[in-house]
């Protein structure tokens, strides 16, 4: 019944099931329904041996799904500083995608081309642009950078404002991985790994952040990874960068709120179980049905979708994982006190 495109998997049965036990929509008439004393299906539930234990476990749903329901609102509502922006043109937009020659990146793009082919797509990759898109006319400017090199970089931003304008939404995509361990890894294994995944993408931000602050319109988004909550063997220097992400990220969101008066600026963060990407090579040791190997489509969809509703969020993928990492930052605090 439920699927995917990484095929069934514990995500795919759960969360379908969950939006359903836990929508307060369904939840709540039904609590009522079965506690009304002049309700019909409440005399048949009172008539049945196991009807208290029914009646008991529709309020416990209906309550959960109620303080669940708020708590997310609610938090998506601080993320947002409680302002929406109508302002976005997808037709006026200028969305920056670093790594957007493959993989990921290329998906992203290859939505949004999707949903518009009139907005303006600039990829930022040292690989050549391996793709073209399916539109005619559509408005796609190329940059070959080496993200590394904090030189190039800060040429390359300064090219894409002059020619192309200012971004309005930065994709913080690219990544490297070079999966050697701690002892075996060189020098210029953890060198290159930190300057591509950590400090070029704060240097981009501090590079297109300041005209979006001035506009106090504009979101940037992150391609986070599900190794910065519980990093693997072999990766360190790559769980290091993300966990680096996610601290950027929540100061980032601070300095918007209390710094520089932007609440219209938004903030993303995704996290993500591996995904199919020639940077991920050979077999994972779990089961795909608990952690499935994701496939590029579904989180390049997530981010293009992140990005379309105008709204800060943290995506969660496999989104069970969301409820791991509130539970994980809870212990850390407790063990902290």
């Amino acid at each position: 019944m439920f699927s995917s495109r990484e095929g069934v998997t514990l995500d795919s049965i759960a969360a379908p099931l969950s939006r359903l036990l836990l929508n307060p929509l369904l939840t709540v008439p039904a609590a009522l329904a079965l506690s009304l004393s002049n309700s019909s299906i409440h005399a048949w539930v009172s008539s049945n041996a196991s009807g208290t234990r029914i009646q008991t476990l529709s309020s416990l749903l209906a309550v959960a799904s109620v303080v669940l329901s708020l708590n997310s609102y609610l938090d998506r509502q601080f993320a947002n500083n409680w302002v929406s922006d109508k302002t976005w043109n997808w037709d006026e937009e200028i969305v920056l995608v670093t790594g957007g020659s493959g993989g990921i990146g290329a998906n992203i793009c290859k939505h949004f081309l999707a949903r518009n082919p009139r907005t303006r797509i600039v990829v930022v990759d040292y690989a050549p642009l391996g793709w073209k898109p399916e539109q005619e006319g559509v408005r796609l400017s190329y940059y070959q950078c080496d993200l590394s090199d904090t030189n190039a970089l800060k040429v390359t931003c300064e090219r894409i404002r002059n020619e192309v304008g200012h971004p309005t939404v930065l994709f913080n995509n690219a990544g490297l991985v070079r999966g050697a361990s701690v002892m075996e890894g060189s020098y210029g294994d953890i060198e290159a790994t930190v300057r591509t995944n950590l400090i070029a993408p704060m240097l981009l931000v501090k590079e297109f952040i300041p005209e979006m602050v001035k506009r106090d319109h504009g979101h940037i988004l992150h391609t986070g990874s599900l190794s910065c909550i519980t990093p693997p063997a072999m990766v360190a220097d790559y769980s290091a960068t993300k966990a680096g992400l996610v601290a950027m990220h929540e100061s980032l969101q601070l300095e918007l709120k209390t710094v520089y008066n932007a609440p219209r600026v938004r903030l993303t963060m995704g996290i993500f179980c591996f995904v199919k990407t020639p940077l991920i090579g050979g077999e994972m040791n779990v089961p795909n049905f608990l952690l499935p190997l994701l496939d590029v489509d579904s989180v390049g969809e997530s981010l293009a979708n992140a990005a379309y509703s105008g709204y800060g969020s943290t995506i969660y993928m496999p989104s069970l994982f969301n409820r791991l990492a509130i539970t994980l930052v809870s212990n850390f605090r407790e063990s902290r006190c």
